[in-house]
């Protein structure tokens, strides 16, 4: 006689995976950081980049004053002056 597959186990019930959507044990389960439970197979760390904290940078500039009138320019030149 063929011995069952899904026996009861007290306290280990069944689980579907959020990612691939198979049935595993509850001791097969881990909880993703994301909070979706998944199987070993799908699970994965947080990527430490997503705990980065963000720096402000300063863009203003500390003394802004408006471009001087360029002194150097010559003035027009017409077709006469040729």
């Amino acid at each position: 006689m063929r011995e069952p597959t899904h026996k009861y186990i007290p306290g280990d019930h069944w689980m579907l995976c959020d990612e691939c959507g198979f049935r595993y044990r509850r001791s097969e389960m881990r909880e993703r950081w994301d909070h979706a439970w998944v199987c070993e197979k799908d699970w994965e760390p947080k990527h430490p980049q997503e705990n980065v904290k963000v720096v402000v940078d300063r863009v203003a500039v500390d003394v802004a004053r408006p471009e001087p009138d360029s002194s150097y320019v010559s003035p027009a030149i017409t077709q006469d002056d040729l």
